[in-house]
């Protein structure tokens, strides 16, 4: 199946940057309120999209490339354009135009890859803040206007930002009854959590195949997924959910696209100018009962690090990484050792990948920009396995064809990306898909070596979905 997408024309986009508080005074996790929204979180900075100015959507094995031409169609216009574009002030980051985006993790998948490329960008970053008014001058709310010379300014933007958040305001759900920091209640006032289409019986048995094949050469490393489903009976506070990963996990990327909401440890690649980054993570150990403080790091440290099957996963993973990363780089570093990532829910093995991009001189980009790198990139070890082909194989065999599990955006890349070619894609991890608005549909996936065992890796996708499960309310 392939659905290019090229039915959707570009959108002639017109905008304007200006420094501004974040509305209402709060954290941009606040401006979260509908569910709707979308949303890139870290450390309490980062950006919140409102509204919707253009949306792109496309399926298929040339998902990446038919969603990069239609984003180069978008900006060339854009930039072709300069009176549409106000340039922000003196030290704000120069992101217009910007998109968030949610890629499905196979290619055969028919779930929707997007690009939404939101009418306000709200973003945070030292200590500053401002506001991106984006518009499509060609959509109908602004095309009579457009022609006669109309763009946008600072002062359309506050009449149109106040009306949408007023709108956002009515839309809020009714949390009457609600406990506070969760997105419902617990198992007693309506919650409610059952296998997915990837039981755990069947998630055992998944593994055990897997071992067997990796016993017999056919591949070093699998990552394997199952699903699990969350139906409450009152409406899910999606905005909660996310307001609750984002303060839990502030070491992770909060993120929401298009339905697609979660908080992921691990970075695929960042692009800033000529610096490309990545967290590399695999290798887990659940918190659930270990010792903590001083004791508890001793003891991931002792436990992650001098295991040769954990170390193993590990590598796997790094290498998956920088052997596709290395040809577009003029320089490329990886330490040897990895450090412990300590989480709420589990530690980590991870690698922290910093390289320098061909082509990326000053303004003017002629190498990868992050969409790009990102196609290349994906999918990694950490979320597929080793090699590629034979994993992606077997994944579809295991997951797809003896239990219809469709990963959909689960371990696809998700995150934004800017005019520039600048941007950051995380692994759309420790996150659900919410369904409708009593339904939310979690994943979680382990890699699987020589040396797995069935149980401990069912214990370990416990582990994964528990922040998601805590943040809807329910304890394990």
């Amino acid at each position: 199946m392939n659905n290019p997408g090229f039915t959707a024309p570009a959108p002639r986009l017109a905008s304007c940057t200006y420094s501004a508080p974040v509305p209402g005074g709060n954290g941009l996790a606040d401006l979260l309120s509908t569910g709707s929204e979308c949303a890139w979180i870290r450390f309490g900075e980062g950006m919140v999209g409102l509204g919707t100015a253009a949306r792109f959507a496309t399926t298929g094995p040339g998902r990446f490339e038919s969603a990069r031409h239609w984003w180069m169609a978008a900006t060339a216009a854009e930039s072709g354009d300069t009176p549409r574009t106000t340039v922000p002030d003196d030290g704000l980051p120069r992101r217009s135009p910007l998109a968030f985006a949610a890629f499905a993790f196979a290619d055969d998948s028919p779930v929707d890859s997007v690009l939404v490329v939101p009418e306000f960008v709200v973003g945070s970053a030292q200590g500053r803040s401002w506001l991106t008014w984006q518009v499509d001058l060609d959509s109908p709310c602004y095309a009579e206007k457009a022609a006669a010379g109309w763009r946008p300014d600072r002062a359309d933007a506050e009449r149109r930002l106040a009306g949408l958040l007023a709108e956002a305001a009515g839309r809020r759900p009714d949390r009457a009854g609600a406990p506070e920091g969760t997105g419902a209640g617990s198992a007693a006032d309506g919650l409610r959590l059952t296998d997915g289409v990837l039981s755990q019986d069947g998630y055992r048995a998944a593994v055990v195949r897997g071992v067997r094949e990796i016993e017999a050469g056919t591949l070093t490393k699998l990552v394997l997924a199952r699903d699990a489903v969350v139906r409450s009976a009152d409406p899910v506070d999606v905005p909660q959910v996310l307001r609750t990963l984002a303060v839990q996990y502030r070491d992770c990327w909060t993120y929401a696209v298009n339905g697609l909401i979660g908080s992921t440890p691990e970075m695929l690649v960042k692009v800033d100018g000529d610096i490309a980054q990545a967290r590399v993570l695999a290798g887990t150990l659940d918190r659930d009962g270990a010792p903590v403080g001083t004791a508890g790091t001793d003891y991931a440290r002792q436990l992650l690090t001098d295991d040769p099957k954990q170390r193993h996963e590990h590598r796997l993973a790094v290498d998956s990484l920088t052997e596709r990363l290395e040809p577009f780089t003029t320089s490329l570093e990886a330490p040897d050792e990895p450090f412990v990532l300590e989480l709420p829910n589990v530690w980590h093995l991870a690698t922290d990948v910093t390289a320098r991009l061909v082509g990326a001189e000053a303004a003017r980009r002629t190498g990868p920009g992050a969409l790009a790198l990102t196609e290349a990139l994906h999918p990694t070890a950490a979320v597929c396995g080793t090699p590629r082909e034979a994993a992606t194989t077997l994944i579809n065999r295991l997951e797809s064809e003896d239990h219809g599990l469709d990963r959909g955006l689960f371990a696809g890349p998700v995150g934004w990306l800017d005019g520039n070619g600048n941007g950051e894609f995380g692994i759309a991890l420790r996150g659900a898909v919410v369904q409708d608005a009593h339904t939310v549909r979690l994943y979680a996936g382990c890699g699987i070596v020589a040396a797995s065992d069935p149980e401990a890796e069912l214990a370990e996708t416990h582990a994964k979905m528990r922040p998601m499960l805590q943040a809807l309310g329910l304890r394990d």
